[in-house]
């Protein structure tokens, strides 16, 4: 079980440098990478490739898929040491970024997927780079397989002749329907070599699994093409996986500037309601949550306000200003919560510049959040371009800064100040510049994760931090597995904020240490802290090595009247490792305590023996016996009577526990209703 306080879903932020997009990873063992479509060929991307990375140590092999294909276009080998990069073909490849021709049309050789036989978990990180664009999306892995989306990205502003945003879908299953609706029924997407070719106000397509489609709204089309598509809905029958955003999007009115900025977000059901996001370096034209509400009277606040700045409904965005992040410099943040659940896009820049803006895909804060991020590969290459790189980390308040190690190519890293996040007390935030090679970042307690870089005019991030998993909090016994000299401790090795243990359901005080040694036998669990969750492991019986049958006497009234009823309660548990044989209780019941009847859990029952027989570790065992409590002695006014239980078995009981097997009953001498008593009668007679 585990105890949250935060909302459920775990949160990313991060920043970009200049032109980037930011995607967040998720490990896992299969990736889907839908195609997208750029506003004309190498006008966005030109060089592109896929990172893939992993914190296993041992080397595994991941298989890269095109399309329907069964068969692996490439395979790599990768490890913890020992990362991956798949060159892509440049521009419009018809892989990874579609042509004109294989636009708003079913494709079967379009899109990746990356597959682990072993079942391993890695990342997949898609980079690409252009002579002023770059942009970077991360595949979520199986947390983005669902049946309900929000098209997501920046509001189109401005003109230029390649100006466009994208959706790209890719199946899962055979034979699913999706529908894409909730649009501006203005807008027009494209097929094929016409900008305009799909003008109905919804639209139905039937694909196999991994086969994919890609909508274009370009710009220039119309004028609904500059927001119209934010927020409409992708449904389902079947698993699918969408990417969205702009190949050539721009945040200037009456301007041809335009950057990349593309991201993978998940299906509704994984969304939240409280998110954190950290400034890049840019101005307030480009530096600016965007929340999709998913349900009508969506209130958003935000960093702890108890009034909501606007209301949105199904289908609705709002851009939030710039001016609530808690400065103008980059590694400022912004906490933002909403009354729904709601998709939380980020639109920021790498540079002051407004044509430097890119988009990040931000999953709501909770302290789920995993503690490791190992590892971001080669943070400064883009697709062989090398870029000034560095990390943002969004760490808990509860957490010391000690705990999170940050290491680079050129080692451990020295954090900076944090900056703690206003309106919330469990967030704090860290802004790393000027990292260099493999870069990783682990923690005692729950973390978000982002990468930047920066070129000239190009920059890109992106997200290497999971979703909310729940730890690994499952116990081990050592020091022989039983009493003397058990030990107990997480089986994982995972280390937390802080530890509490738990003996029998009763706190025991002092203990509060990663292990614990019992001293008798039990129920064990231990309560950890990570953040500001607590989550409970689960419970270990721990056992004594000789055979020892506790033993457990209750009677429901102690004191009653001659002639009353009283029943007794017998509990047997064994609590040595191994079984007991020819396990037998003996109640001899004492003289003004006559047996009337008797009730077992399981064995057999002939007054006065029950017959347990053979019983294992951890067995518990119940006998009721009814019985009329009588006076024998009529000179008394109570008289107290002892019953006591015993035990014999083939095994030497240590009594290592200590049994209670006999209890007091105090019989009182019960006054009669009535009373008769003998008279003597005189009669006087008179004689006269």
């Amino acid at each position: 079980m585990y105890f949250c306080n935060p909302p459920r879903k775990t949160f990313l932020v991060f920043i970009v440098l200049l032109s980037g997009i930011f995607g967040f990873g998720q490990l896992s063992d299969l990736h889907y990478l839908p195609p997208l479509k750029q506003g004309r060929n190498n006008q966005a991307i030109q060089q592109q490739a896929v990172y893939l990375s992993t914190p296993e140590s041992t080397a595994f092999t991941v298989n890269a898929y095109r399309g329907t294909s069964s068969t692996p276009i490439a395979t790599f080998s990768i490890s913890n040491t020992s990362s991956a990069v798949y060159n892509l073909p440049n521009g419009d490849n018809n892989i990874t970024l579609v042509t004109n021709a294989n636009t708003g049309i079913i494709l079967t050789t379009g899109g990746l997927r990356f597959e682990a036989p072993s079942g391993n978990r890695f990342y997949a990180n898609y980079r690409g780079i252009s002579n002023s664009q770059a942009a970077s999306l991360t595949s979520k892995g199986r947390i983005a397989m669902g049946t309900s989306f929000k098209w997501g990205g920046i509001p189109n502003l401005g003109s230029h002749s390649s100006k466009s945003t994208t959706l790209g879908i890719m199946a899962t299953e055979d034979d699913t329907t999706i529908d894409l609706t909730g649009y501006d029924p203005n807008c027009e997407f494209r097929l094929g070599s016409n900008a305009g070719g799909i003008t109905a106000d919804t639209y139905q397509i039937v694909l196999d699994a991994n086969e994919s489609f890609v909508f274009e709204a370009y710009l220039a089309q119309t004028t609904a093409n500059l927001d119209g598509w934010l927020g409409a809905s992708i449904t389902s029958d079947k698993n699918i996986v969408i990417s969205n955003g702009g190949l050539n999007v721009g945040r200037q009115a009456s301007s041809g500037n335009r950057d990349a900025a593309i991201d993978q977000p998940v299906p509704e059901n994984q969304l939240g309601s409280e998110y954190v996001f950290v400034r890049g370096n840019g101005t307030s034209a480009t530096e600016f949550p965007i929340i999709i509400g998913i349900q009508d009277n969506t209130d958003i606040f935000v960093n702890g306000s108890g009034t909501p700045i606007v209301t949105i409904n199904n289908g609705e965005y709002f851009e939030v200003p710039s001016s609530f992040f808690s400065s103008t410099s980059a590694g400022a943040n912004m906490l933002v919560t909403t009354s729904n659940d709601a998709y939380a896009y980020q639109c920021l820049a790498g540079g002051s510049a407004v044509y430097t803006h890119g988009l990040n895909f931000v999953a709501p804060v909770n302290c789920l959040l995993p503690d490791e991020m190992d590892n971001i590969p080669d943070i400064t290459n883009v697709a062989g371009s090398t870029l000034t790189g560095g990390v943002t980390i969004i760490a808990s308040t509860a957490t010391p800064n000690a705990n999170i190690i940050v290491t680079d190519g050129s080692g451990t890293v020295t954090l900076p100040t944090p900056i703690n996040v206003a309106g919330s007390t469990d967030w704090k935030t860290f802004y790393l510049p000027s990292l260099t090679g493999d870069v990783s970042v682990r923690s005692s307690g729950p973390i978000a994760v982002g990468f930047f870089g920066l070129n000239g005019a190009r920059g890109l991030a992106g997200y290497f931090s999971g979703f909310d998993t729940v730890p690994n909090v499952d116990l081990q016994i050592t020091g022989g597995g039983c009493l003397p000299g058990a030990s107990l401790a997480i089986a994982s090795g995972e280390t937390f904020d802080a530890y509490q243990w738990f003996e029998n359901g009763n706190l025991i005080p002092g203990a509060t240490s990663a292990t614990y040694s019992a001293s008798i036998a039990g129920d064990y669990y231990v309560r950890v802290t990570r953040g500001s969750c607590s989550y409970d492991s689960n419970i270990l019986l721990v056992y004594y090595c000789d055979p020892d049958i506790s033993l457990n006497k209750l009677v429901d009234l102690p004191i009653v009247s001659q002639g009353d009823i009283v029943t007794f309660t017998i509990t047997v548990e064994s609590l040595g490792i191994n079984p007991v044989t020819n396990l037998a209780i003996t109640d001899n019941l004492p003289t003004g305590l006559d047996f009337l009847s008797a009730t077992i859990s399981n064995g057999s029952f002939t007054y006065p023996n029950w017959n347990l027989g053979t019983m294992n570790s951890g067995d518990i065992a119940t006998m009721t016996i009814a019985a009329k409590a009588l006076m024998t002695n009529i000179y008394l006014t109570s008289q107290t009577h002892t019953n006591t239980v015993t035990n014999s078995q083939d095994q030497t009981d240590s009594n290592s526990t200590t049994d209670n097997p006999s209890v007091n009953v105090q019989v009182n001498f019960a006054t009669p209703n009535s009373v008769i008593t003998n008279r003597r009668i005189s009669i006087r007679v008179n004689k006269n």
